[in-house]
């Protein structure tokens, strides 16, 4: 059994000697160059965080600002109906006030109390108020 073995032979040769050095130089500009490109990775990086942070801000400013023209607008509305509220009771106090001047009674009633108009031959007294 022993004759039976024959020496195998190995796939591995040994490399030339300048072979190897030019190997070890490119293994030592390959991690010169990984190192260069993750430097460059992580400039961009920043420069790329750097640029999307602006932008964002830009939004974030124009988002307040038109939060701050959209408060200022609803109290704008509010105030105008508000006033419309307002005028609206005026409205209808004097359109009520129209239509009592067209009643005579009322009219008479509004003569005698305010201005001390009386009738013919009427006489009006005059007593102190009780307000003093």
């Amino acid at each position: 059994m022993a004759g039976n073995f024959k020496r195998r032979q190995s796939n591995i040769t040994p490399l030339n000697p300048a072979i190897a050095r030019e190997i070890k130089k490119s293994e030592r500009a390959n991690l010169e160059a990984a190192k260069h490109y993750r430097k460059a990775h992580a400039r961009r990086e920043k420069k790329i965080l750097l640029f999307g942070g602006l932008i964002a801000m830009i939004f974030v400013v124009q988002l307040l600002i038109g939060q701050v023209k959209l408060h200022a607008a609803n109290q704008e509305l509010t105030n105008t109906q508000d006033r419309l509220e307002k005028v609206q009771k005026t409205n209808t106090d004097l359109t009520a006030d129209t239509k009592r001047l067209k009643d005579a009674t009322y009219l008479q009633q509004l003569l005698r109390d305010k201005y001390g108009y009386s009738k013919q031959g009427e006489l009006v007294y005059n007593l102190p108020s009780d307000n003093n």
